[in-house]
């Protein structure tokens, strides 16, 4: 039998779990390998995947962890595509679909994206941490190593030429939702000094969320409106970033970071915070790393970045290089693939697996 696959995914908006989920279906897709793409009726980009002719599309009102007809609907769903494997992603996702998985009798996969509340997550034959903090969070927490797999996220933005002019430009961009944990309210304090010092500097911030009015309010108190563009919903990734030399990731929380990946496709030159995603990814030959909500240090390291050009230049292929080597499409899609073959095997061998 051929491997196909049914992607599980039950939340409204759009962040970096969403991002890998919508990724791997349109990967997987072009790849051949069949394709049900389960998502909440009101998921902001089904239309990405709606659009798309060799994925079974699926949206299904959920109104919460206990609609029942919202359960029903998923299972017949998935038991009508027959996958040889299911693959969840977020709380809500390996919910339904361990109990689909349980009913139908049909291996569970589910990516980490954050750590997460194992009591929604029972029924998992693998988890897919993406970083070894996830893994021993996993283990702390009582998952044997025989049940984890790490496999790191990526992203299907192509990677630039390397030849190209990319970080001439010494301004500043980042984007991602406008919520507290993202850290905006940090970078623009930063920003403020930076400003001060080198008046021409200019930082473009895309994204919307609830936080949006408030930091725009906050740029303008601290008397640096004119030189921040509050761009909005970033739909071209590349486009966004070709807009500056420097990609700076202020947050207070990021378990991976997909935003990171995107920028070191773009050849950009990073700063990042030292949360668990981006100190695994990178390491000070790719970036300028600095504390948690230190918008001292994070101003240091902007200053840095924009009076020299050689030192963007530098970390930005360095970046690059080690984003073609472990986190490219090209990379990880087949260990997708090879970890997908292996669950399925064991689950309808098991004495095998155990010899194994």
């Amino acid at each position: 039998m051929g491997l196909s696959v049914t992607q599980v995914m039950l939340s409204k908006g759009f962040g970096g779990a969403e991002r890998l989920f919508v990724d791997l279906c349109l990967s997987l897709a072009e790849r051949g390998i069949p394709t049900q793409a389960v998502c909440h009726q009101d998921f902001v980009r089904a239309r990405d995947l709606a659009d798309h002719e060799k994925i079974e599309l699926t949206a299904i009102p959920v109104r919460g962890n206990w609609d029942f007809l919202a359960e029903r609907r998923i299972r017949k769903a998935i038991e009508r595509f027959r996958p040889t494997i299911i693959h969840s992603h977020l709380a809500r996702g390996a919910l339904y679909s361990g109990r689909c998985s349980r009913r139908l009798c049909i291996p569970l996969v589910a990516n980490l994206h954050n750590y997460i509340d194992l009591k929604y997550y029972r029924d998992v034959d693998c988890f897919l941490p993406g970083t070894d903090d996830q893994r021993e969070y996993l283990l702390a927490h009582g998952v044997p190593d025989r049940s984890i797999r790490v496999i790191p996220h990526f992203t299907r933005v192509q990677a630039q030429d390397g030849a190209a002019d990319v970080i001439r430009d010494s301004g500043f961009v980042a984007y991602g939702r406008m919520v507290r944990k993202k850290g905006f309210d940090v970078l623009l304090h930063a920003f403020s000094v930076v400003h001060a010092r080198f008046d021409r500097a200019r930082l473009t911030l895309g994204g919307d969320g609830p936080e949006m009015a408030e930091l725009q309010g906050l740029a303008r108190d601290l008397g640096i409106a004119d030189a921040v563009r509050f761009a909005g919903w970033v739909d071209n990734v590349p486009e966004f970033l070709a807009r500056a030399g420097t990609f700076v990731l202020p947050s207070l929380d990021e378990p991976f970071g997909i935003v990171t990946l995107e920028a070191m496709a773009c050849m950009k030159a990073i700063i990042a915070t030292k949360t668990p995603g981006p100190v695994e990814v990178l390491d000070e030959s790719m970036a300028r790393l600095v504390p948690i909500g230190d918008a001292g240090a994070l101003a240091e390291a902007m200053m840095a970045l924009h009076q020299d050009e050689d030192l963007r230049r530098a970390l930005a292929a360095k970046a690059h290089e080690h984003f073609l080597e472990t986190y490219s499409e090209a990379r990880v899609i087949p260990e997708f693939l090879d970890i997908y073959r292996g669950v399925t095997d064991a689950k309808s061998n098991p004495q095998a697996a155990v010899s194994t």
